[in-house]
């Protein structure tokens, strides 16, 4: 039976950085392959081309969160994924950042998946800027912490910590009494998550009432899906996708994406961009992110279609245009 570790986590906590981090620090020795299943919210994705081509399986479900409506498609894909792949090592389920993980677990539990993978654990990343403020915004930031068996702090670094807060750590224990709760770098984390694989954590107890309990289908656990399509309200937050063509001036596209109200709860994408706080006018394809009001970039190896991608409450799709706008530096493909 082929590992499997089911990773969530609210938007914007740090979870596809985790997985690349863990495809970096693979155990010396091991020869087999391992798949990861990306689940995005929205109508386009990027986590997935954030990850090694080659490596990874992304399930596409438009308008679908991952929890809600994937009984069938995941299980037939995760069925065909171990079956064609006899060298399968580990199998990585990253959910969308509003994703419930309960009714994943169940899947995965359950015939047909059980005969082909073992859920070593549901490891919850929670973000230590930005996880109090998210609370309110979305169910799933406390289902995700109440079912975890693993959870793991991240993005110490950026809030100038090197322990977590006592506060965070409090109200985590709060929610989940017992989880093992693990902290540190990126690189730590990714050791961490290797180390998980090889010695599985403990099932948490409320996985384990739930297990035991009569529990609903997949996508009638309560979340409220008022709409229909990529952009509909979903868990409360719905979802807008531009393309982006030409070339960016970042500094302007981040001073316009930070200058957005806080109802923009996640704003990620991948654009051709000039970044001339580096000292370079040589345009450089970069993938975006904006978590909080704070907006980051990583510079990607390989070319990919320009798309933002921005979740939320109140969102304005004119409004996250003329981000784009102001940032333009030419026009067209910029090739």
């Amino acid at each position: 039976m082929v590992p499997a570790l089911l990773v969530t986590g609210f938007l914007g906590s740090g979870k596809t950085t985790l997985l690349n981090r863990m495809l970096a620090r693979r155990p010396a020795g091991a020869t087999g392959r391992w798949a990861i299943i990306v689940n995005e919210l929205g109508a386009v994705g990027v986590d997935g081309t954030l990850l090694p081509s080659g490596m990874t399986k992304q399930v596409e479900l438009e308008g679908g969160c991952i929890c809600c409506v994937l009984n069938e498609e995941l299980d037939r894909t995760i069925v065909d994924l171990v079956s064609q792949t006899p060298d399968l090592e580990l199998l990585v389920i990253e959910t969308t950042g509003v994703a419930e993980p309960m009714p994943i677990a169940w899947s995965l539990e359950a015939e047909p998946v059980s005969n082909h993978v073992r859920l070593e654990a549901v490891v919850t990343l929670v973000d230590a800027v930005n996880h109090e403020a998210h609370r309110p915004v979305a169910p799933a930031v406390d289902a995700q912490v109440e079912y975890a068996d693993v959870l793991a702090i991240t993005k110490l670094d950026l809030a100038g910590l090197s322990e977590p807060p006592a506060d965070l750590v409090a109200s985590l224990r709060a929610r989940n009494p017992v989880a093992p709760i693990i902290a540190g770098t990126v690189d730590e984390l990714a050791e961490a998550m290797w180390a998980l694989v090889a010695d599985p954590a403990p099932r948490s107890p409320a996985r384990d009432r739930a297990n035991g309990a009569d529990h609903a289908p997949a996508g009638d656990h309560g979340h409220g899906h008022d709409g229909e399509g990529g952009h509909g309200p979903l868990h409360g937050l719905s979802s807008i996708a531009l393309p982006i063509e030409g070339t960016l001036d970042f500094e302007e596209l981040a001073d316009a994406l930070e200058a957005l109200p806080s109802t923009y709860v996640r704003i990620k994408g991948i654009a051709r961009v000039i970044d001339r706080e580096t000292g370079s006018d040589e345009p450089r394809t970069v993938a975006f992110h904006r978590v909080g009001a704070r907006v980051s970039r990583e510079i990607l190896q390989r070319a990919a279609p320009g798309r933002i991608v921005a979740l939320g409450r109140d969102l304005d799709r004119d409004q996250l245009a003329a981000c784009l706008q102001a940032a333009v530096l030419t026009c067209g493909s910029g090739e």
